[in-house]
């Protein structure tokens, strides 16, 4: 079964947190969140991709997905002549 974009998210975040050794309170204290809050989000009872976005991502065959701040994202993809997004596999 392949994971929803609300799983992917959630488990990117869920790795970052361990990276940065970040437990739910003190990240939930640096975004001024209550643990509950943050909680829901990590666990998808909230913070939910709306239903027609999931759609309209779904329909132009887009996922989307969490990259660290500053990662260098211009190799992933370009956009060709017909302004169609292509894998630029050029590694």
């Amino acid at each position: 079964m392949n994971a929803t974009v609300n799983e992917k998210v959630r488990n990117t975040v869920k790795q970052q947190m361990l990276r940065k050794d970040l437990n739910q309170t003190t990240l939930a204290k640096r975004v001024s969140m209550s643990r509950v809050n943050l909680v829901r989000l990590l666990s998808g009872r909230s913070g939910q991709v709306p239903e027609s976005w999931q759609k309209v991502l779904d329909e132009l065959g887009l996922e989307l997905v969490a990259v660290p701040k500053g990662a260098d994202t211009s190799r992933l993809f370009e956009l060709d002549a017909a302004s169609s997004l292509v894998l630029n596999d050029d590694e």
